[in-house]
C-alpha cells in the first residue's frame, strides 16, 4: 500500500541496507517508481548505475532503461531502445554490470513453451542486437525465467518447470561451451539443498559465499 501509486498500482523499487549484519527498513526510491511497474534487473559494479524495467501505462515495451546515482539521489530513468523485442506476456530480464549481454526470459512466435530464455548482445558501436532463442538445449515446452549469469558469464541460472526436478518448477544451470553463446551444457538441477517441492527461483549470486532465491515453501533451509 505505500507504492507510488497506492494499493492498486504496479510494483516499485526500494532499498534496504546491511549495516551490522542486518538490514534496514526498506525505503521507496521515488524517483524510480510511478503509479505502474519498476523492477531493477541489474546494477553496475560500483553500485552508481540500476538498469531496471519502468513500465508506463499501455505502452509497448521495446527496451530496458537505466539510472545512475548523483549526489545520493537515483536519477530519473532513462530509456535504452532493443531492436525486435517482441512479447505477448511477462518479459524479464537479466543484464550484465558491464552492460553488454541481457538474458531474456519472454513468449513470441518462436517460443517452445510458455516463455523461453533470449540473448541479446552489445557490439562495439553500443547497438543491442535482436533477441535470439537460445534453443532447445535451455528451452522446453514448459517455462523458463528468472535469469542470472555468473561474474565470468560462463555459467547460466534460472527458473524451469520443463526440466525434471525437484517439484513445482526448480532453479537450474548450465555452462557456456567452447566460449560461444550459441552453446551450452545440459542443464543440471541445483539439487534439494535449493531446491523444493514448492516454487523456487530468482536465483543470484553477489560475492564468493552467498546466493539469494526466493520460494513459496512453508519452512526454512536448514
Amino acid at each position: 500500500h505505500a507504492n507510488i501509486g497506492g494499493i492498486y498500482s504496479g510494483t516499485d523499487v526500494w532499498m534496504s541496507e546491511k549495516q551490522g549484519g542486518a538490514w534496514t527498513k526498506a525505503a521507496n526510491i521515488n524517483t524510480l517508481n510511478s503509479k505502474h511497474n519498476s523492477a531493477v534487473v541489474g546494477i553496475s559494479h560500483d553500485d552508481k548505475t540500476l538498469y531496471m524495467l519502468y513500465a508506463s501505462g499501455n505502452k509497448k515495451n521495446n527496451g530496458i532503461y537505466f539510472s545512475k546515482v548523483s549526489n545520493s539521489a537515483w536519477q530519473k530513468p532513462e530509456f535504452v531502445f532493443i531492436p525486435g523485442l517482441e512479447s505477448t506476456g511477462f518479459t524479464g530480464f537479466y543484464v550484465t554490470p558491464e552492460f553488454d549481454v541481457m538474458i531474456i526470459s519472454m513468449k513470441r512466435d518462436d517460443t517452445r513453451g510458455a516463455e523461453d530464455l533470449y540473448l541479446s548482445v552489445k557490439d562495439e558501436t553500443g547497438r543491442w542486437s535482436a533477441p535470439k532463442n537460445m534453443g532447445p538445449v535451455i528451452n522446453t515446452t514448459g517455462f523458463e525465467i528468472t535469469p542470472f549469469l555468473s561474474v565470468d558469464k560462463n555459467r547460466l541460472y534460472f527458473l524451469s518447470n520443463g526440466h525434471v526436478g525437484e517439484g513445482d518448477a526448480d532453479i537450474f544451470y548450465c555452462d557456456k561451451l567452447y566460449d560461444s553463446w550459441e552453446t551450452w551444457s545440459s542443464p543440471r538441477n541445483a539439487g534439494p539443498k535449493v531446491n523444493s517441492k514448492k516454487f523456487d527461483a530468482g536465483f543470484s549470486i553477489y560475492g564468493d559465499s552467498v546466493a539469494y532465491f526466493s520460494s513459496n515453501r512453508e519452512t526454512m533451509l536448514a
